[in-house]
């Protein structure tokens, strides 16, 4: 049975791991960030490489370098909320200093907390366009902001 990603959370990591496994990622300090309402669309996808044949008269392709996505995070504004004030502060710094690190954990423990054993995404890359969600009379206060991963995701369990 396929499950909903209701009771999924998302932290923070204001670093990259030394190494793109899971205990790479359990070495960082992790930050919890409330309120999300869309997570980032983990994922890598590859350029297609053509490739002609003359004497057979076909073109086949061929899998060429992969890119991570680029995808959207939502939030609603919680007020002091350490995870999200990381976030903001990745995803507005200059040059190469937005760099850092996700965990989308669906916790068994109370209020959602993640417990050794738990299934754990991992991802690397950084963060940027930070934009508050426009107010109207339909809206809340919150922002989006993109992740644009680095590196394959590592799918992992929480660790003891």
């Amino acid at each position: 049975m396929t499950g909903s990603h209701i009771g999924k959370t998302i932290y923070v990591a204001e670093a990259l791991p030394a190494t793109n496994d899971a205990a790479g990622f359990a070495a960082l300090t992790w930050v919890k960030a409330n309120g999300v309402q869309t997570l980032p669309q983990l994922g890598v996808s590859h350029n297609n490489i053509d490739v002609p044949d003359l004497q057979t008269g076909f073109t086949a392709g061929i899998k060429g370098a992969g890119s991570g996505n680029d995808s959207t995070a939502t939030f609603r504004m919680v007020a002091a909320d350490a995870g999200q004030a990381d976030i903001r502060g990745l995803a507005n710094a200059g040059g190469t200093l937005g760099a850092g690190s996700i965990k989308i954990v669906k916790g068994s423990g109370a209020a959602q907390a993640p417990v050794a054993g738990d299934p754990v995404q991992y991802a690397q890359g950084y963060f940027h366009s930070y934009i508050e969600i426009q107010g109207d009379d339909t809206s809340h206060e919150g922002f989006s902001v993109n992740f644009k991963q680095n590196a394959l995701t590592v799918d992992a369990t929480e660790p003891a």
